[in-house]
């Protein structure tokens, strides 16, 4: 323990001749500083071994074994992935933590951190599905018996603050939310834009907002076994659009993007602005700097896996951001853009990132900027690579089928 802390004994602990309170020695889980100083630790057992930090993202670590060649860890907390080519390389790694630290082998993944990972070795795909928190989520509010939705939420809802039906204190709002949050950034890009539009009503929330929290719950009823899948050989692309002036309080626009890396979504957001727009093109713009610091970010960290891609194609929708990105000129109607938000031109003339142009009828992006009839979301979730695990397909079931509420 790097600070002075202190603690009463418990009623149950024989103070065997201590004092009723008495000084920490040692870091305890619940503390402050448990999860800094064992992250602290574990970074100099593994540096001591050879592996380096990523300066990209601190979770992961790269080793360069001797004979078995490269290897990367990643790091949740006292959770570890290790990824290599050769088996035997592994197994290395496992004995030299296992020295270290009281460890238990797991072996092959096949749930991390909550997340199901399912392989198809045949045809090359793995696939990552949430069916455990999803049930039992389902469980704790009480809607593991209710009739499937066909979307997480009605197509045209548009959620306000009244001031009217106020839930009463000690409400699970707050609870629900929170956890739909969890799966929205894991396994489920499909209910993003659900969850970023109950999120603006934590504070006072009232039964309206209830109500479309619990409408999210009745269509992952139906969904449990849904996941995202990655194979093949795709580079990292991105997808970016925005909503103008959609939102009722305050008329600010929303941005919504993702990006894809090996058939497989591996980022996605779905955000309101910070200010108002004062046009659709100014919406765009500042929608394609929000996305363009995401692509750089992936970039580096596939760089720091060894994977080049190049310049990260960006597709959009709207010919006048085209026109912004490619012409470096201030003109009376754009003169007033945030200095950050042209950071887009200098990247794309560096060759970092590549606007391109996409008609709005194939651009997956503009779904998650809007609630959609069940037609055209249930074509948006499979143009984002949402479907159903390994564990659904090989027992036959079907969207809907009960069987998917087990796990």
């Amino acid at each position: 323990m790097d600070k002075e802390m202190y603690v009463k004994l418990p009623d149950a602990v024989d103070p065997m001749g201590l004092e009723d309170i008495c000084r920490l020695n040692l870091t305890r889980y619940g503390t402050k500083q448990a999860g800094r100083l064992w992250g602290i630790q574990l970074d100099k057992e593994l540096n001591a071994m050879g592996a380096v930090r990523s300066k990209v993202d601190p979770c992961l670590y790269e080793w360069g074994h001797p004979v078995h060649g490269r290897f990367f860890f990643l790091v949740y907390v006292d959770d570890l992935i290790v990824a290599g080519v050769k088996l035997a390389g592994v197994e290395a790694v496992k004995r030299f933590v296992s020295a270290k630290f009281e460890v238990r082998v797991m072996g092959e993944v096949k749930d991390f951190i909550g997340m199901k990972v399912m392989r198809n070795r045949a045809v090359k795909t793995l696939t990552l599905s949430n069916p455990g928190h999803t049930a039992t989520l389902l469980g704790a509010f009480g809607m593991d018996k209710v009739t499937p939705n066909k979307t997480p939420m009605a197509s045209g809802v548009k959620l306000t603050k009244t001031g009217e039906g106020l839930l009463p204190k000690g409400n699970r709002h707050a609870e629900l939310v929170g956890s739909l949050l969890n799966l929205s950034t894991t396994t489920k890009p499909d209910i993003v834009f659900a969850v970023g539009l109950l999120l603006r009503f934590m504070s006072c929330p009232e039964e309206d907002h209830m109500r479309a929290a619990k409408g999210v719950l009745r269509y992952l009823r139906g969904t449990t076994r849904l996941g995202v899948v990655y194979g093949g050989s795709e580079p990292l692309q991105g997808f970016v659009d925005a909503d103008w002036a959609g939102a009722i309080d305050g008329l600010r626009s929303k941005t919504g993007f993702f990006f894809t890396c090996n058939g497989g979504p591996i980022a996605w957001a779905s955000k309101r602005h910070s200010t108002v727009a004062t046009s659709t093109a100014d919406a765009e713009y500042v929608a394609a700097a929000m996305a363009t610091k995401q692509a750089l970010w992936l970039r580096k960290l596939l760089l720091a896996l060894s994977v080049d891609g190049g310049s990260v194609p960006m597709e959009e929708d709207n010919q006048s951001r085209l026109a912004l990105v490619n012409n470096p000129e201030a003109t009376r109607r754009t003169k007033h853009v945030d200095v950050a938000d042209h950071m887009v031109r200098d990247y794309q003339a560096r060759g970092d990132v590549a606007f391109y142009f996409l008609p709005s009828a194939e651009m997956p992006a503009d779904r998650l900027t809007k609630s959609l009839p069940s037609p055209a979301f249930t074509a948006f979730r499979a143009a984002v690579g949402v479907v159903e695990d390994l564990g659904a397909v090989a027992r036959g079931a079907v969207l809907g089928d009960p069987l998917l509420g087990e796990c």
